[in-house]
């Protein structure tokens, strides 16, 4: 987090209209959305404090973020938790999540792990739950994050023109001005907006003052009626460009409501482009936004959804995720292998209180946006010319089972493959028997047989030649389309 010192420098680089409403802001409202953590001995939940319009001055106070403190001169049982957000393009060679240690006085807690410290003492907890198991993940690194790092950002402001969000341009302005003020010198930061067209009003540049100039210059131009929402993030992953370099992190900060009457781009499209190209995506909400949408759209870029009721708390939103990008913990560690909804626990001992947090990743086959016809491979493994799943496969069924009960309109076709052993007959009919065996372990579990379909190929659809025993084994497969969603 940005220190005293560093915020009054800040502050002076602001307009005087702009440094007097960051004083009062800074006074009144406290806007981090806390997950479920908090010390053990006090198990009353801090979600409740989310955004909501009946919360004190005081409590707001109490929980606004706006300095650090070393770990010797915090008070333990002041201590919170809260993972912001987790990355999985390297699932499940390597998830990160990114968790921020702060205190009920408004600081962010500094000194825990290395390299500001030698060890990792505090950190004695993270567990997985899997399902209906629980993994405990021996091995894990702490890194911490703080001043003393400058790490170069990418950041992409991206604004929804549309006709809803009229009523809150001057707090997205204000809030816009404040978020540039805050950049190091290193990051890049450029502004776009969006109705049905998207409008690139200041490119990735470095310059402070000329992203300023520029953005008062532009901002106001180009309102309109219709939300291309989805074009919108595509496009503005299109702005890293090459020059970015592959090391350098990239965000997205979307403000809309949510709503899309316009795009042609898909959802799925998104989350898939945001992954492979490795970038975070923070949506803001105002109002009355598309909830599950938004949330969505974060939740699986690695990014973070906020949610404001009032200017006020949408222009702290702006503040708060510059600074969670400055100061954070990176918990690394090879993840258990599952399918499906992870979720995290993560643990802090200061001997008098234990300080635990949940976090949620989701690495099911389909995720959010996927539509009719699309399939997806699954390792369900069979012994030799047998149709009788593996032991080892059967966490995978239970995967599927999972998969379904969360989207109860799904229906798909299972389809069971082979190599080119043992001739065309025999195949057809190992394969039809592998893909009726999988389709009982689902009805087993309590789907029904109306959302099923078991089809076998045989050994007609080869993925790869049958030329050597990896390509074979490739062949030899369970696919899985989906016919209704």
């Amino acid at each position: 987090m940005i220190e005293k010192a560093s915020n009054d420098k800040q502050k002076k680089a602001v307009s005087l209209r702009y440094s007097a409403f960051s004083f009062l802001l800074v006074m009144a409202l406290g806007t981090i959305l806390f997950s479920s953590c908090g010390t053990s001995r006090r198990a009353a939940s801090l979600s409740s404090l989310e955004l909501q319009s009946d919360v004190s001055d005081s409590m707001k106070r109490q929980f606004l973020l706006t300095s650090t403190k070393h770990i010797d001169s915090a008070k333990p049982s002041d201590i919170r938790m809260e993972i912001s957000r987790i990355e999985t393009k390297s699932y499940p060679q390597e998830i990160r999540l990114f968790a921020k240690v702060f205190d009920t006085t408004g600081h962010y807690i500094t000194h825990i792990a290395p390299p500001y410290r030698k060890d990792q003492q505090y950190w004695y907890l993270l567990k997985e739950k899997l399902g209906r198991s629980n993994v405990t993940i021996d091995s894990f690194r702490v890194r911490e994050y703080g001043d003393a790092d400058s790490i170069p950002y990418a950041i992409m402001l991206s604004v929804d023109f549309s006709g809803s969000m009229t009523g809150v341009m001057d707090a997205i302005s204000m809030g816009t001005e404040l978020f540039v003020n805050m950049k190091q010198p290193q990051d890049r930061i450029g502004i776009s907006t969006f109705t049905k067209d998207y409008t690139l009003k200041v490119p990735m540049w470095k310059d402070k003052d000329i992203i300023v100039n520029t953005f008062k210059s532009t901002f106001l131009d180009g309102q309109g009626y219709y939300s291309g929402l989805y074009d919108a993030i595509m496009k503005s992953m299109e702005a890293f460009t090459s020059e970015i370099p592959d090391t350098v992190p990239k965000v997205i900060v979307v403000f809309s409501d949510g709503e899309d009457n316009y795009s042609k781009t898909r959802l799925k499209m998104i989350l898939d482009t945001a992954k492979t190209k490795g970038v975070n995506i923070f949506t803001v909400g105002f109002g009355y936004p598309n909830d599950e949408i938004m949330r969505q759209i974060a939740q699986y870029t690695g990014g973070k959804y906020y949610r404001a009721k009032t200017k006020e708390e949408l222009i702290a939103i702006f503040l708060d995720i510059y600074r969670s990008l400055r100061n954070f913990y990176k918990i690394s560690y090879k993840a258990p292998e599952y399918y499906g909804i992870h979720t995290v626990k993560m643990g802090l001992d200061f001997s008098s209180d234990t300080i635990l947090c949940d976090g949620e990743y989701d690495t099911a086959p389909l995720g959010p946006g996927f539509d009719v016809s699309d399939g997806f491979k699954y390792p369900i493994q069979f012994d030799f010319n047998s149709s009788i799943v593996r032991e080892e496969s059967m966490i995978r069924i239970d995967e599927l089972a999972e998969l379904m009960q969360r989207y109860p309109k799904l229906r798909l076709e299972i389809q069971g493959h082979t190599d080119n052993i043992g001739g065309e007959e025999f195949n057809q009919r190992l394969s039809d028997a592998r893909a009726k065996s999988v389709m009982q372990e689902m009805i087993k579990r309590g789907i029904e047989e109306k959302r099923l379909r078991a089809r076998g190929f045989g050994m007609s659809q080869p993925v790869a030649p049958n030329d050597s025993e990896r390509n074979r084994a490739l062949n030899r497969r369970t696919q899985f389309i989906v016919l209704a969603k």
